[in-house]
């Protein structure tokens, strides 16, 4: 024996032609609070014996003293799917439970006027249409349950957090052994209805069979409906998939890997992908070639990738990863940008009795970017010498004293300046640069240092570089103020780099699951 739970919804019951509704719909019209539903509607408008439809809270409200004409006028075409898998299995339920919907508490009267109002939509109505239909298929217990929401917002059915709750209640109350399969029909209603009754049922029962109607055509080419039971199992490992590719869409890749863990039969190089994916979006590298990661081809695809993955950090409001990986990204920018244009510097320099590049003197190191190891011992005007053929603004520093100075955020935006200062720089490059900023504002050192949270006013200010601005959105700073002027540097210097887009790549590894 088993139970079967089944949704409604505004379909569910048809009129098979419009011969007697205008009589019937007369007698109960003017006691609506709407007198608008005079014309039923044709499913198929060049095929009138696909048949018509109602709302269905005035349909039941016509038909419910009419059982004289149940059978002649209505049909039940989802019904009678579902009730033919039950007979071509010999299965007979002992107790069928139907949700019906009912609205009434949270629309007002100069609401429900109109026709469009969704309390018209409601199936309570439908109750004694649905008692008869199914009292005559089967000889069992029937238990009619409504989805009645009271909420004072006039939050309705279709509202996802209320229905799962109103679900929720409906069936915490109901028992049931736990070694009968309980059969759930969830395609009727709306689909805040339909998640809700999945996501319950696979929480409160051992044992649960989905029980769908998928439409085909037949031999001749005519449509019809054919119902199938879908093994929980089968079902949650849909759901499972489903909730991951949700995920890895969102930006959450890890979340979704530790979901797919316990699911059999994915698509390994879809995993190998998304491990990939959670390594980038953990800042995590595994390979131990630093020399190469710091070459100029390198480098900017990182910082284009890294300019795609802050945007999903700062959407997620994961403001501490966003800024710091900001900070990072346009200090290597800054690196790449210059060794990209000394390399086009043809000035030379004698050292040990020959000609050598003075672009090849400056050395790219994990430490920062220096004058090249082997002029070390070399005296101070040699260093300058070479400094100044590689256009690096040596009257504006002490540089005799520190020729580490190289690698200072304040020095590199202006050696990449006097070699180019036609590039278009944006405020919180420039903001990041100066060694006269306000370092209480520096969010980067706040949060990492303090642990301290900040508002979205003053990430937008510090992505804006603390200009006077009216951007009241994060995503609107970054994208219109950081992330286009920063992309639009990196082709400025012709930096190369391959653009592919970070929400495409994941958008292609969640449709790899399947």
């Amino acid at each position: 024996m088993s139970i079967w739970i089944l949704t409604t919804g505004n379909s569910d019951i048809i009129l098979q032609h419009d011969k007697t509704w205008g009589s019937l719909y007369g007698e109960v019209r003017f006691d609506l609070e709407c007198t608008e539903f005079a014309s039923p509607s044709p499913i198929d408008p060049k095929d009138k014996s696909a048949g018509y439809t109602i709302p269905a809270r005035v349909l039941g409200l016509v038909y419910e003293k009419q059982p004289d004409y149940y059978e002649s006028d209505l049909k039940f075409p989802l019904l009678d799917t579902y009730c033919q898998y039950f007979e071509d299995n010999n299965i007979k339920p002992e107790r069928i439970i139907i949700l019906l919907t009912d609205q009434s508490k949270i629309f007002k009267q100069e609401q429900i006027i109109y026709e469009k109002c969704p309390y018209w939509q409601d199936t309570c109505t439908l109750k004694p249409l649905l008692k008869s239909y199914l009292q005559k298929k089967f000889d069992c217990q029937l238990e009619f349950l409504d989805l009645a929401p009271i909420n004072p917002d006039n939050k309705g059915i279709d509202n996802w957090n209320e229905t799962l709750s109103l679900v929720e209640e409906k069936f915490r109350n109901l028992d049931s052994n736990p070694l009968k399969t309980v059969y759930v029909s969830h395609q009727a209603g709306t689909p805040a209805i339909s998640s809700a009754v999945q996501f319950v049922s696979l929480g409160k029962f051992k044992n649960v069979n989905f029980l769908v109607s998928n439409e085909y055509f037949d031999d001749n080419y005519q449509q019809a409906s054919k119902s199938e039971a879908i093994p929980s199992s089968n079902y949650w490992r849909g759901m499972q998939i489903q909730k991951a590719q949700q995920l890895i869409i969102s930006g959450f890749p890890g979340s979704a890997l530790k979901i797919l863990e316990n699911i059999n039969g994915i698509n390994k190089n879809a995993i190998t992908e998304l491990k990939s994916i959670v390594d980038f979006f953990n800042l995590y590298n595994p390979r131990t070639n630093s020399i190469e990661d710091l070459t100029i081809s390198e480098a900017t695809q990182r910082i284009v990738d890294a300019i795609d993955l802050i945007g999903f950090f700062f959407n997620q409001k994961n403001y501490l990863q966003g800024i710091s990986l900001l900070a990072a990204a346009q200090e290597t920018f800054l690196k790449a940008a210059i060794l990209s244009q000394v390399a086009l510097i043809n000035e030379t320099v004698i050292i040990n009795n020959s000609s050598q590049k003075a672009s090849d003197l400056i050395a790219w190191t994990p430490s920062g970017l220096f004058l090249h190891q082997s002029v070390n011992n070399q005296s101070i005007n040699f260093k300058t010498d070479i400094l100044q053929k590689l256009k690096f603004p040596v009257h504006k520093y002490n540089i005799d004293k520190d020729f580490k100075l190289t690698n200072k955020n304040f020095a590199l935006i202006a050696w990449l300046n006097k070699i180019d200062n036609t590039f278009v720089k944006w405020p919180l490059l420039l903001w990041y640069c100066d060694p006269n900023r306000n370092t209480e504002d520096d969010l980067r050192n706040q949060l990492m240092h303090n642990l301290c949270g900040v508002e979205d006013s003053e990430v937008i200010d510090y992505l804006l570089g603390y200009k006077t601005h009216q951007v009241t959105d994060v995503m609107s700073a970054y994208v219109n103020h950081v992330k286009q002027p920063f992309l639009n540097a990196i082709n400025h210097f012709k930096l190369p780099y391959k653009r592919e887009k970070l929400s495409k790549r994941l958008q292609e590894i969640a449709n790899s699951l399947i």
